[in-house]
């Protein structure tokens, strides 16, 4: 009689069956929702500009998206042709918001996934992400027709097989496993650099913001001779909040010494004269220092570089289980500072494009002076602020 109660074995089984699908049906299902979360945000936000612009009033709905689509490409690094004229500055807040949507996709992915335990399999998973992410930026180049097609496979391909790839690794908790396997070492070396590449960011958005509220009335006057719309005016302001980091990035360049370019001839730098011409009717550029000869004291300003890395350092080493000897704490520091010189001057070297033909097509700053200053002086910051840190921690017990 026991037998017929008896449960039979493979209904018992069962439930001892790993949950989830496959790491690369998930895998492909997080690189399609991440491209299509971040195409569906960019044609809403291009969608709502037109309402506000005119009601509606020009155009039709499948200009508004084909301005959206433009976008999403833009935040890739592609450079589109809109009315024969090439436009190829990257609007950097859709880029942190594309970054942002494919490390969420790719960590939901990896946990709606079967666990994974080995490497191989974690960037397999990360190859069919970015595959599938890829696949829509090429659709999209094709459909719009205005794209440079290798610049979109280029783009997409970065920011799904960094951040997706990073997503998958935190959602299996590879991550988490790597850092633990990487000496302490490495880990206060990279924290240093992220923290003084960041402390110049903060910088330089204190010095953009300062500029623009010295040049308020000014700002306020380009707005108005432009006569726009109350939401017209919306709109504008919504598409110089797209190129704010862009803003800061530049000011980070002019703190590091050589400066940035708003035009071909044109040059804007603590140590030289400031040329500028005829620059675009744009609020922003009110914020500009009057042309002219620059007051030496400006010169100054270098030491803010040197002083963020410094203090990243100082951040990097509050973590730090042990307290080395002065010379291995110096050389660390220059170390974090050389690594937060060369992350600022790749993020520098994003912020710049073409935006037309004539004059604006050079705006930016000049990428291998950049990195001459930035890691030179960071360096020197940075092992300045290994030694004070050190010391610091000696003092203190």
């Amino acid at each position: 009689m026991t037998d017929l109660f008896t449960r039979p074995a493979r209904f018992a089984t069962s439930a001892e069956e790993p949950a989830g699908r496959p790491l690369s049906a998930a895998a492909a299902l997080g690189g399609l929702a991440a491209a299509g979360v971040g195409l569906v945000l960019c044609m809403a936000l291009a969608l709502t500009g037109w309402f506000l612009a005119d009601g509606g009033g020009h155009g039709d709905t499948t200009d508004a998206l084909r301005v959206g689509a433009n976008g999403w490409l833009l935040g890739h690094g592609t450079r589109i042709t809109v009315a024969g004229l090439p436009l190829g500055i990257v609007p950097l807040t859709i880029t942190m918001m594309l970054v942002l949507v494919a490390f969420r996709c790719g960590r939901w992915a990896a946990r709606n996934a079967v666990e994974v335990t080995d490497d191989r399999t974690l960037a397999g998973g990360a190859g069919i992400f970015a595959a599938a992410y890829v696949v829509v930026g090429v659709v999209v180049a094709v459909v719009c027709s205005t794209g440079s097609l290798p610049r979109t496979v280029l783009g997409a391909l970065l920011v799904a097989g960094i951040a997706g790839g990073l997503g998958l690794a935190a959602g299996t908790g590879r991550l988490d496993a790597w850092l633990d396997l990487a000496p302490a070492w490495t880990r206060e070396l990279a924290t240093g650099a992220i923290a003084g590449a960041l402390m110049l960011v903060a910088a330089s958005a204190v010095l953009v913001c300062v500029a623009l509220l010295l040049s308020f009335d000014e700002a306020a006057t380009v707005l108005s001779e432009l006569g726009l719309s109350t939401g017209d005016a919306v709109a504008y302001t919504a598409v110089a909040a797209l190129l704010a980091p862009n803003a800061v990035l530049f000011g980070s360049a002019y703190l590091l010494g050589p400066g940035f370019a708003v035009g071909t001839g044109t040059s804007v730098s603590p140590t030289a004269a400031v040329s500028l011409g005829v620059v675009p009717a744009f609020p922003v550029l009110a914020a500009l220092p009057e042309q002219g000869p620059t007051p030496g004291w400006m010169a100054g300003l270098l030491a803010v570089p040197a002083l963020a890395a410094a203090v990243g350092v100082g951040l990097s080493r509050r973590t730090a289980e042990q307290i080395p000897p002065y010379d291995v704490a110096a050389m660390r520091g220059a170390g974090s500072g050389f690594g937060a010189g060369v992350l600022i001057t790749l993020a520098i070297a994003l912020a710049g494009g073409p935006m037309g033909t004539g004059r604006l097509a050079d705006i930016g700053a000049p990428t291998a002076e950049v990195l001459v200053f930035a890691t030179g002086l960071m360096s020197g910051g940075g092992l300045l602020g290994g030694v004070l840190a050190t010391w610091w921690q000696r003092r203190r017990g």
